[in-house]
């Protein structure tokens, strides 16, 4: 009977133990989600910065409301819809708000973590109005307009983001005002392979998209103005490729890696190409 209850005391204190532990766990990570969405946040926002030509590094080094301010100074957000129209961000403030969210907390996050949201609570939203989801399927993407000091658009800044060779890869690509020259790229969430895939991270690599010769950049448009996108090669680009305007070196070792990102970049460049042939049209005509 005593080694019986020896082990009930046992068990118990295991179980007590684990309960609490648990409890712990829970609490830190829901105290620790605001500040780490909050470093996802900053996160993007380095990135967008650095596909214009800011220091990634330099601005690792800065607090979040240094980046911020930066960012707010140089940049105006859209939100588009799948039709490719600009949509007010109080439209998804108001969907929000009918499922709890405080309007003040809404209207201080950023586009981006606005948008995050409201793909998460799609299906709750579509339940709670009575409605199909399909409702709720807008399709809504963000543009970010770089200006410059004459308060002019010298730069479009589309997310990117798909598979690569593991997991899934997040990125920005900006393009020149003309919206066919590219301006920079990053990527700054992924899984790949160190040393192999995990090189598109790299400022060296990253720099192939952006050549300082004029000769020598990168466009996603061919002669006729048909979207090609910029494809990653197996390889290193020949001088005579008849591609090379729109091919940048592969990475050795990481074809697959390249094979997705081809993939992706050309997906979400014709999800914005609508508006970007909106784009071109009204600068052409200026």
């Amino acid at each position: 009977m005593s080694q019986r209850k020896g082990d009930l005391y046992t068990f118990g204190f295991a179980t007590v133990i684990c309960v609490v532990c648990a409890v712990i766990l829970a609490l830190a990570a829901t105290a620790l989600k605001p500040r780490q969405q909050a470093n996802v946040e900053l996160d993007v926002l380095v990135n967008i910065l650095g596909t214009v030509g800011h220091d990634v590094s330099a601005l690792k080094k800065q607090t979040a409301d240094e980046v911020f301010q930066v960012f707010q100074k140089e940049f105006e957000t859209l939100l588009l819809n799948k039709d490719n129209q600009p949509v007010n961000r109080a439209d998804l403030e108001q969907a929000l708000a009918t499922v709890g969210y405080p309007t003040e907390e809404l209207s201080a996050q950023s586009a981006s973590a606005l948008l995050t949201r409201y793909e998460g609570k799609k299906a709750l939203l579509a339940r709670r109005a009575g409605e199909k989801m399909a409702t709720y399927e807008k399709g809504y993407k963000l543009l970010y307009k770089h200006m410059n000091s004459s308060d002019e658009v010298d730069a479009y800044v589309i997310p990117i983001d798909g598979y690569g060779l593991w997991d899934n890869m997040k990125g920005c690509l900006a393009l020149e005002a003309d919206l066919n020259t590219v301006k920079g790229i990053t990527f700054y969430e992924h899984k790949e392979t160190p040393g192999l895939g995990a090189r598109v991270t790299e400022a060296a690599w990253q720099a192939k998209w952006a050549p300082e010769n004029a000769a020598d950049k990168k466009k996603i448009l061919d002669e006729n103005g048909t979207l090609i996108s910029i494809i990653v090669a197996k390889g290193n680009v020949t001088d005579d490729d008849p591609l090379k305007s729109h091919k940048v070196d592969g990475i050795s070792g990481a074809t697959l890696t390249g094979n997705g990102v081809n993939e992706f970049l050309k997906a979400d460049l014709e999800r914005y190409e609508p508006y970007f042939q909106t784009l071109r049209s009204q600068r052409s005509g200026r």
